[in-house]
């Protein structure tokens, strides 16, 4: 009888300076995978984007519904509290000292950039921050209509609830920063479940600046 597969969580976090649009791609790999804390495991290269991109729009965004939500009660409500509560209070990132930060808003065009994604690893079975058709997260912010000048993404999969995730993602250093970077303004979380898969719940972050 085998375990079942631990939570995982990657974070992807390249900075660029200057106006010039660069691909989460650019950045490259790196980064090491890392002593799992009890609830969640940690892997990937730490990454965020500065630049500009132009809004390109879909015809409708996603809406937050209990397919968008894991059916999780107060999702929206539950995570921004958890959000904006951790970005109110000073902390340390691994060995990197965050201040306070201003909260976050939610944004109905980032939660449909993270839900399309959390939906593409749950119905394909991966974890990537690289989509199936090869899109980037920033990529997947632009095609939503948010023109953004920052940009970046927090993956988990396995995490049940979102304090869970938001533990998680505050217990790594990289994912931690990203939560609690001064130049994001707003913020939408996704989760999808898929039955069969291979960690059942599938959770995306993503966080932006508009131009």
């Amino acid at each position: 009888m085998h375990a079942p597969p631990t939570p995982f969580i990657r974070f992807l976090r390249c900075i660029a300076t200057g106006a010039t649009f660069l691909a989460l791609a650019a950045c490259g790999g790196g980064g090491s995978d890392t002593a799992a804390p009890a609830s969640s495991g940690v892997s990937g290269a730490p990454s965020s984007v500065t630049g500009s991109s132009g809004a390109t729009g879909t015809p409708g965004l996603l809406a937050l519904d209990s397919g968008t939500s894991c059916g999780l009660p107060d999702f929206q409500n539950s995570l921004m509290q958890q959000i904006n509560a951790a970005r109110a209070t000073a902390r340390t990132c691994g060995s990197t000292a965050m201040p306070a930060v201003p909260p976050l808003a939610w944004n109905n065009r980032l939660f449909s950039a993270a839900a399309r994604h959390s939906g593409d690893m749950a119905t394909n079975n991966y974890f990537s921050h690289t989509g199936l058709s090869g899109s980037t997260p920033a990529q997947r912010i632009a095609a939503e209509g948010y023109a953004w000048s920052w940009a970046g993404e927090n993956i988990a999969a396995g995490q049940q609830t979102a304090t869970a995730v938001m533990n998680g993602w505050l217990a790594s250093p990289g994912h931690c920063a990203n939560i609690m970077r001064a130049e994001y303004r707003d913020v939408g979380v996704s989760c999808v479940q898929q039955n069969g898969s291979t960690y059942g719940k599938y959770w995306t972050m993503a966080l932006a600046r508009p131009q």
